[in-house]
């Protein structure tokens, strides 16, 4: 038998990522080989039965069995054709539902992905497959006499396996996209998660399932592969090096994002370290930033705190609130009329389209019978919340918004009130200045900051890290803030301000984790690992009758540094037409988006469809990457 170390040498592997194809050449196993294509199909064969792990591009291959790794649609759809052809499939216990159960699945995120603080990727197969045979940690497969053993490698999903087996006295790891070439992973958004052994929910979980990829990435080094075989990118001839490499990576990265972490003001030193712990090892340490200086008598007399909600109040007792997301901040408006410390509400300003600060602005706009006022950049979210995937959606659409340019200023009463787009928690934020005079002045940042740092705990919120984008952007603005002005988050009591040094540091932080990212990710730009949305139909949810034609448009945030020309194809169910491939060509750090048309059989069966978008550029290829929800014949 050949040698199973030549297999680098024979096979041309096509890798997902920009900038790292493969070519290589000489001899390969007889009884195995890897099929090039966006994911890295292996093919074990004995006599006249053939094993697939991970599956393989060409669904017309004869194939007996397929292992699936983790249960990733981006992925997954390389086996899941070959087993409606009639394979066998073998998934991971854990992940079992996420196979079988799709279509309830799909169903519940119809309501569920509103008010959703789970944060999980919605990657999902659209319909659900036949499994054979389920397996977890210690598994063996016996398999024409080839031992196939299981090993828990959860992280990148929360149920995910390897498969581990030997050839010619070698080990083979199929690891699934556990790790990815010379120590890299491809996102860190599909690892958000909650704590609970730390009471910390998913919302604020930043990449909290770090640590169980380093638990895996240390279990996968104790058995000793000599090779590993990623569902996607080069194959891995030296597992322990890239294995330390990415363990390294990770645990940099982890202790850049809690040194400027929003968390600690909110949680406490003892549990952000703690999280800390769990990636990076008990003896971690970080060099925390110091807090901002607070101003614990709170607020000014012209500024009333209710809950999450802000109430500026003129000398005249005119009110105008800073986001409304209960039904309690309004009965406490109307007892503050009744008592009359205030006598209208002329204005409601909103800092970001999350639930907790909208749910209930229409009622409070219709109620005190005033104007809803937000920047250009937030309308569309905040009039049509449902044909966006996004966490903290709400049900309730605020139909007339009054926008604001950047750094509008208005007059109101005795106020100067200044817009900023100010896109710190959420790519959908806002900030409003009320300056009052020189030395009363104070800056409404929304979610935005802590004393203790930034919040962009939750990667699904879309915190880019461009220059002039995300909190860059917000720093700058906070640099050209007067020295007086105060900053008030609506979750934190005490307003605060921080210093030029400390606005320095976060900016170095955040230059920091750039380079760190760039490290850690394959991609020709980090922002493709931490940002879901890059790529997405729109909207989310859509409407058609049977036999209607139907448009959506894929946008796509091109985060290289190069124009790009993006290749577009929708896959919808067999018997529905759809627009061909098409074409987007896009500038450096830009966005862009095209329509695409499709139509749904005029004898469909009323009822949910899952589409999704291939896509592809000239040095990655993408299948099934992202979705959007069609609704036949019902609303």
């Amino acid at each position: 038998m050949k040698t199973l170390t030549g297999i680098l040498a024979t096979l041309i592997i096509l890798v997902l990522i920009p900038g790292a194809i493969m070519t290589t050449s000489g001899e390969s196993l007889d009884e195995m080989k890897i099929i090039s294509g966006p994911v890295n199909g292996v093919l074990l064969q004995r006599g006249c039965h053939t094993l697939s792990i991970y599956g393989v591009p060409d669904s017309s291959e004869k194939v007996d069995i397929v292992l699936f790794t983790h249960h990733r649609r981006d992925v997954a759809w390389a086996g899941e054709q070959l087993v409606r052809n009639g394979a066998k499939a073998v998934v991971p216990k854990k992940e079992e539902n996420l196979f079988t159960h799709v279509e309830e699945y799909w169903n519940e995120f119809q309501t569920k992905r509103f008010h959703d603080y789970e944060q999980q990727t919605t990657k999902v197969l659209c319909r659900s497959i036949p499994v054979w045979k389920t397996v977890a940690e210690g598994d063996a497969l016996d398999w024409e006499g080839l031992k196939i053993t299981v090993l828990d490698t959860p992280g990148y999903t929360r149920g995910a396996v390897s498969y581990l087996f030997e050839s010619d006295g070698k080990r083979v790891a199929c690891t699934g996209d556990l790790i990815y070439g010379d120590g890299k992973i491809l996102d860190l958004y599909s690892m958000q998660d909650a704590v609970p052994e730390l009471k910390i929910g998913a919302y604020h979980g930043y990449a909290a399932r770090l640590h169980e990829v380093v638990d895996s990435l240390n279990r996968l080094a104790a058995a000793k592969p000599d090779l590993v075989v990623p569902a996607r990118g080069p194959v891995i001839d030296n597992p322990a090096e890239a294995i330390s490499k990415l363990i390294g990576r990770i645990q940099g990265a982890y202790r850049n994002y809690q040194t400027i972490n929003a968390g600690r003001w909110y949680f406490g030193d003892d549990r952000i370290h703690a999280m800390l712990e769990r990636v990076a090892g008990p003896d971690a340490r970080v060099s925390w930033m110091d807090n901002a200086e607070t101003v614990q008598k709170t607020f000014p007399d012209w500024v009333i705190p209710i809950s999450n909600t802000r109430l500026i109040v003129s000398k005249e007792r005119a009110g105008f609130l800073v986001d409304c997301g209960s039904e309690k901040i309004i009965e406490r408006i109307h007892e503050l009329i009744k008592e009359k410390q205030v006598r209208s509400i002329e204005g409601i300003y909103i800092t970001h389209y999350h639930d907790d600060h909208t749910d209930r602005v229409p009622q409070a706009a219709r109620e005190f019978d005033c104007p809803v006022y937000a920047c250009e950049e937030m309308r569309d979210i905040l009039v049509h919340p449902g044909d966006y995937r996004l966490p903290c959606l709400t049900t309730e659409s605020i139909l007339e918004v009054r926008t604001f340019s950047h750094g509008a200023s208005v007059t109101w009463r005795e106020f100067e009130f200044t817009s900023y787009y100010f896109p710190g928690q959420t790519i959908y934020h806002d900030a409003l200045l009320a300056k009052r005079s020189e030395r009363d002045q104070m800056l409404f940042v929304g979610d935005s900051f802590t004393p203790s740092g930034i919040d962009d705990y939750c990667l699904q919120n879309r915190n880019l890290l461009h220059p002039g984008f995300g909190y860059f952007a917000c720093l700058e603005i906070l640099g050209q803030m007067n020295p007086n002005c105060l900053l008030t988050n609506q979750h934190v009591g005490a307003t605060f301000r921080y210093s030029a040094d400390q606005l320095a540091f976060m900016k170095r932080t955040l230059d920091e984790r750039v380079d760190l990212l760039r490290d850690l990710f394959p991609w020709d730009d980090p922002n493709y690992g931490i940002d879901e949305g890059w790529a997405s139909l729109f909207p989310y949810a859509r409407h058609v009758e049977p036999g209607e034609s139907g448009r959506m448009e894929i946008r796509i945030m091109n985060h290289s540094p190069h124009a790009r020309t993006f290749t577009v194809k929708l896959n919808v169910p067999a018997d529905w037409e759809s627009d061909t491939e098409k074409t987007l060509e896009i500038g450096e750090c830009q966005e862009s988006a095209m329509e695409i048309a499709f139509k749904p059989s005029a004898d469909v069966s009323p009822g949910l469809y899952i589409v999704t978008a291939d896509i592809r550029c000239d040095d990655f290829s993408l299948p099934q990457w992202t979705e959007a929800m069609v609704t036949v014949g019902k609303d």
